[in-house]
This record gives C-alpha cells, sequence and structure tokens, in this order.
C-alpha cells in the first residue's frame, strides 16, 4: 500500500512569490489584450465599436484581477 506523502506548509516567500506570477502573467495577458485588440485596429484604420469596448472592458478586467492578487502579498 503507497502512503501519502505528507507536504509542509508553504513558506510566506513562496506564497508571495506565487501571487506576483500570476499579477505578471494578468499584466502580460492585458497589455498583449490592449495591443492586439485595442491599438491594431485603431492604427490599421479598421476600428470596431465592439471589438474595442471588449478590449477596453477586458484590459480593466484583467488589471482589476492584478491588484487584487498583489494586495493580498503579504509582508
Amino acid at each position: 500500500m503507497i502512503e501519502p506523502e505528507e507536504t509542509s506548509p508553504i513558506s510566506k516567500a513562496a506564497r508571495n512569490e506565487r501571487r506576483k506570477a500570476a499579477a505578471t502573467t494578468c499584466n502580460a495577458l492585458a497589455v498583449a489584450l490592449l495591443v492586439a485588440a485595442f491599438l491594431q485596429p485603431l492604427v490599421s484604420g479598421h476600428p470596431s465599436v465592439i471589438g474595442t469596448s471588449a478590449a477596453l472592458v477586458g484590459f480593466v478586467a484583467l488589471q482589476g484581477l492584478l491588484h487584487y492578487i498583489l494586495k493580498q502579498v503579504e509582508d
């Protein structure tokens, strides 16, 4: 019979690094969304009201998630 491994609790520094990595990922996705779905159509001369609005809403939502994650970083 295989016994489950005992895992030690994760340290505060490791939790903070995971949170910072998740926040960095959210930021990268938000910037990529902003460039691909908002700026590129505007620069090419083919703006779409729905696409532009969706890109801005997505950007703001991802930035909000980023700030929520970073507020959980422990001192």
